[in-house]
């Protein structure tokens, strides 16, 4: 009984981290409680990715300080919202959608607009 309980265990623990890399995603690890998951803006950025990731995201999370009256509504800008829901998405659920965005030490917050630090 042992034995099956043990490999069922390694079993989901093993589909938990193919999950997450099969979805562009990195894992959370505790040493990284002081970065940001922010929007990757290098190259040619997939703007249409970014406004469908905060679809998602809002859908299950509150999105309410980039929504208008938030305190992180102005500037009303994608890349900004899209990295606020990145960030929230990290910091709430551990990963990082490496596909539009990428994991920095450097704090996005701005006056008026402070990323959670969960």
């Amino acid at each position: 009984m042992a034995k099956i309980s043990l490999s069922l265990f390694l079993l989901s623990c093993i589909l938990g981290l193919v999950s997450c890399y099969a979805t562009n995603s990195q894992p959370i690890d505790v040493k990284q409680a002081g970065f940001y998951c922010v929007a990757n803006t290098n190259g040619n950025p997939p703007y249409e990715k970014f406004q469908g990731f905060i679809d998602y995201a809002c859908g299950i999370l509150d999105c309410s300080p980039i929504r208008i009256g938030g305190s992180c509504y102005y500037p009303n800008i994608l890349v900004k919202h899209t990295t606020w829901v990145l960030n929230l998405f990290y910091k709430t659920r551990g990963v990082c959608n490496t596909e539009i965005g990428l994991i920095t030490n450097v704090n996005p917050s701005y006056p008026g607009c402070t990323f959670p630090q969960l």
